[in-house]
């Protein structure tokens, strides 16, 4: 008998015989319908189906578990047989679970996008990967296809430097990571004909022409605008930033929001440090040219 195996989308490597154990293998499907309610910005269903990678992941997981435990027995179970996992704080684990518990039972309101965000990157992602690495012998950030990682990443660096800043809305750490999913997923979702199309219209020009046009607008908008590659799409110098002025006046390269006139990536100046985040390995590679064509010494 041929075994169906499971469909999985972001990932690279797999953990060994995962294809026949339908724990992890669920495990690793629930996390990846995660990314695509984070692409939905349904951000309070992509942590209650975190949670539920988790559990599945455990399920798998020799720990003696049993059918009907849920995520508290389950953890227990598996800090019995980890000090790595007894080392993850019980305070932050409880704060999870009951924020899972009362998303799925009581429902949620567009408030609660920052704090599941925050858990999910805090927590939910970190954890998962902890029990992957115990249980499973598989390093899930290294099994993930590296484009994703690099975006997940960002997004939990731009969330510790956010949360310097108290009553921020942090769901927009997440931001190039859902843009990222919905332009490598675009043309899943498109006609054969609007495919056909851009790829007439990259032909005659007319992609060029359009994208010409709308930097020259992104450049008079700024006060002092830059031109990058996009960390998203990879176009090259299809983004425009604009830098922080005072800062280039201390030789400093800061870029405060920027707009990607390929794929329509667009960070506002309400969203603190993504920008710097997202460019700072070509800022770092620029500076000395960027500051030289601004004539600073």
């Amino acid at each position: 008998m041929t075994i169906q195996e499971p469909t999985l989308l972001f990932f690279r490597h797999r953990p060994e015989g995962w294809e026949t154990n339908a724990s992890i293998a669920s495990s690793m499907q629930s996390l990846e319908s995660s990314f695509f309610l984070i692409a939905l910005g349904r951000y309070p269903h992509a942590l209650a189906v975190c949670a539920s990678a988790i559990e599945s992941s455990l399920q798998a997981a020799d720990i003696d578990a049993k059918e009907r435990d849920g995520f508290q027995d389950l953890v227990k179970k598996a800090k019995r047989k980890s000090p790595a996992i007894e080392a993850f704080g019980d305070e932050s684990l409880d704060l999870f679970r009951e924020t899972r518990n009362r998303i799925t039972h009581r429902g949620f309101s567009p408030q609660d996008d920052s704090e599941s965000v925050s858990l999910y990157l805090e927590i939910g992602l970190p954890f998962l990967s902890l029990c992957y690495r115990e249980f499973h012998a598989f390093d899930l950030m290294g099994g993930l296809l590296i484009e994703y990682v690099d975006h997940i990443n960002i997004a939990q660096k731009v969330c510790a430097l956010a949360k310097e800043t108290p009553s921020l809305d942090l769901s927009y750490c997440l931001n190039s990571f859902g843009h990222l999913i919905r332009w490598c997923f675009k043309r899943n979702f498109s006609a054969e004909w609007e495919i056909d199309a851009l790829v007439h219209s990259e032909e005659v020009g007319g992609k060029f022409e359009h994208m010409y046009a709308e930097k020259q607008e992104l450049e008079r908008l700024f006060d002092v605008p830059y031109s990058f590659d996009c960390p998203v799409c990879d176009d090259i110098e299809s983004v425009v930033a604009e830098l922080d002025s005072g800062a280039l006046d201390l030789q400093e390269v800061k870029p405060i929001r920027m707009a990607c006139s390929n794929c329509g990536f667009v960070v506002s100046n309400s969203q603190p440090h993504l920008s710097q985040v997202l460019l700072e390995k070509q800022v770092v590679a620029s500076r000395e040219k960027i500051l030289k064509e601004y004539g600073i010494e």
